[in-house]
């Protein structure tokens, strides 16, 4: 981690601009004295000022200048650059000119005995604010008169108000903010720099901004108060390698904004003016930037008839979202409630009001044979992307029959309807909890994978491909959104366990590397998404907490609450006897495992589940289950150990 206290040096080294700037109060203090020690009853007179009233107070005087130079410095007015002198600047100025002008009557009277007459010292202190300050002042309109015209005088009358503003990130994404905020937002925005990791643009100036230099300045800038908000550009930044700075600002409750223009560009959000929105644990747990080869994704894509089942959860729509701007043909929005197809419906006809005609809601149960017979005969749908399941752990272990109709019986309803009806390419979404599977849930996924695969077999006109990753933030009944809600009531924060861990990665990063393999997959093949390293639970917690403002423990409590049925301490993404090779794309694994049914063999087991399914034999399905899914009985069993011994208390927690 990095620690903040190593950025804050005691002593500043002066820059040019801070050089000139001592010259000009000195020479500007000068100016003052003279005219207040002009006698208006008399001609201006240097000499006779000279040597009649400054040198015999000589020594008091340099001392008095001293202290005005350091109350300058105390103040800031020496770390401001000049093009961001504004009025607030003014209040230092003030405030200085009046400890030094104290300083000076306290100096003449310890030293010399006596003081200059008190109108001398209000015309003294009058003229030092009017010339330090107007320095100051002429420098902000000459900068602003070069960048903005006749608009300059205008933009300074609002810089009492306006914000200051560092922006991180570096790179095009940097440029494109600067270039907008510039144009748009000059009266709103004081963009006092921006910071960059890339050594090379270090003192560079972009658009009159300069790059001040590495992020760890920000530590500095806080420190002495320099900046109210924090705008990144993420694509250009890591999102661990920002999480310390981030932190750090909202302890100091400075606003942290980012500026993601990947999502932008995918949800069709072309403004003048940057795209902001506050930063979230999604963006801290971001990874560099997933490259999908975009010309691949847009020929599987460009004109093409596209269902996506499950389209209003949280995999589906924003699987929507991204595909959509490739201009589909036809884009079928297929699920079993209404409401969130119709949330999702409207949200991309809002944004791509050009292609409304093109969206076309279905509503239906995917393991409806006749619904969904209905569905692929009215649309003939040409790529299908499989996102509907149950999902949550806990609720599927108390309803077995459920999953295995919605999870299996969906899952290979879905996969015929492809295989008989032509369909060019379906990609199905599988989940780390199929591997050695502890749950229900897991255990029903685990089949899924083996019905897409086997499907391959059975209909080789149709490229079936099956993806399995791990958590992604923001899921419906993922901690992140529980979390929000139990911090927004003020806690506590509940976790089933104090070490549990889970993998993650947010779902645009999933659904990006999902396109792509489903563009350039080989059928049969089950690709698995490079999830980085397993996150625990309590440090995702914590995170959230203080990016609210709060600290852990003091103002927002963490409780654990116990392992729940068919939840376990850590997730694995691959079983032992599976072997991994690198795909064609960065980010995804090819995934090789044992054949364990032939299409003959898993005709006749989902037969066999559809009886006792339809029975709701919670038993028999079980005892199948445990016949078939390698390790799930024994994982099973030791799972409810686990959650009997480590339990904390018998209250639900949210779903891991």
């Amino acid at each position: 981690m990095v620690q903040p206290a190593k950025y804050l040096p005691d002593t500043k080294r002066f820059s040019s601009n801070a050089a000139v700037l001592l010259c000009a109060d000195v020479f500007a203090l000068l100016l003052a004295l003279l005219v207040a020690l002009n006698p208006k009853y008399q001609p201006f007179s240097l000499s006779a000022i000279c040597h009649g009233l400054i040198f015999p107070h000589r020594l008091s005087l340099f001392l008095a200048l001293l202290v005005y130079i350091s109350a300058f410095s105390l103040f800031r007015l020496y770390r401001y650059a000049w093009r961001f002198a504004s009025l607030d600047v003014l209040w230092g100025v003030i405030a200085s000119n009046t400890l030094g002008v104290i300083s000076l009557a306290l100096l003449q009277r310890l030293i010399d005995g006596y003081t200059f007459p008190a109108a001398v010292l209000l015309d003294f202190w009058l003229m030092g604010i009017i010339l330090v300050g107007g320095v100051r002042i002429g420098l902000r309109l000459g900068n602003l008169g070069r960048s903005y015209g006749r608009r300059a005088l205008q933009i300074f009358q609002r810089d009492g108000t306006r914000t200051r503003v560092v922006i991180g990130g570096g790179g095009a994404g940097s440029v494109r903010a600067l270039t907008a905020l510039h144009d748009e937002a000059s009266a709103v925005y004081e963009i006092i720099g921006m910071l960059s990791e890339n050594p090379e643009e270090h003192g560079v100036y972009i658009r009159g901004v300069r790059v001040l230099g590495p992020y760890h300045h920000l530590y500095e800038m806080l420190a002495q108060e320099e900046v109210d908000e924090v705008f990144i550009a993420m694509p250009d930044a890591n999102g661990a390698a920002i999480r310390d700075y981030v932190l750090a600002c909202r302890r100091r409750k400075v606003a942290v904004k980012v500026l993601p223009d990947l999502h932008a560009a995918l949800h069709g959000t072309h403004s003048p003016l940057p795209h902001l929105e506050d930063i979230s644990v999604e963006d801290l747990l971001r990874r560099p930037p997933v490259r999908t080869n975009l010309a691949e994704v847009g020929s599987f894509l460009t004109g093409k008839r596209i269902l996506i089942t499950g389209a209003g959860g949280s995999i589906g729509s924003e699987l929507c979202r991204q595909v959509l701007p490739f201009d589909p043909d036809t884009l079928v929005l297929l699920g079993h409630g209404e409401n969130s197809l119709h949330l999702i419906y409207q949200e991309l006809a809002n944004k791509f009001p050009i292609l409304r005609d093109r969206l076309h809601i279905a509503v239906g149960s995917i393991s409806d044979d006749v619904r969904m017979n209905q569905i692929f005969q009215a649309f003939h749908p040409q790529v299908v992307f499989h996102a509907a399941a149950h999902k949550h752990v806990p609720i599927m272990e108390a309803n077995l029959p459920e999953a295995v109709q919605n999870n299996v019986l969906g899952t290979r309803c879905i996969a015929d309807c492809c295989g008989r009806f032509g369909v060019e390419r379906m990609v199905g979404i599988s989940t780390d909890k199929a591997v050695y599977p502890s749950s229900v849930m897991g255990a029903t996924k685990w089949l899924c994978e083996e019905i897409v695969r086997a499907s391959a077999e059975l209909y080789p006109a149709t490229a079936y491909v099956t993806v399995r990753f791990g958590n992604v933030l923001g899921s419906r009944g993922s901690v992140v959104p529980i979390f929000k809600e139990q911090i927004q009531h003020g806690g506590p924060v509940t976790i089933t366990h104090p070490g549990i861990t889970r993998y993650f990665m947010t779902i645009p990063e999933a659904v990006q590397l999902v396109l792509q393999a489903g563009a350039t997959g080989f059928t049969g093949k089950l690709y698995l998404l490079e999830m980085g390293d397993p996150i625990k639970i309590i440090d995702l917690a914590y995170d959230m907490i203080r990016l609210s403002g709060f600290e852990p423990d003091k103002e927002i409590q963490v409780h654990f609450t116990g392992l729940r049925p068919g939840e376990r301490l850590h997730e694995s993404l691959t079983t032992d006897d599976e072997v991994l090779e690198p795909a064609f794309c960065p980010g995804l694994s090819v995934v090789h495992r044992p054949d364990y049914f032939t299409p003959a063999q898993m005709q006749s087991l989902v037969k066999r589940l559809q009886q006792l399914a339809s029975l709701g034999e919670t038993r028999d399905l079980l005892t199948i289950l445990d016949d078939v899914v390698p390790a799930f009985a024994s994982e099973r069993l030791l799972s409810e150990s686990m959650t009997r011994s480590t339990a904390i208390s018998s209250h639900a927690g949210p779903a891991n």
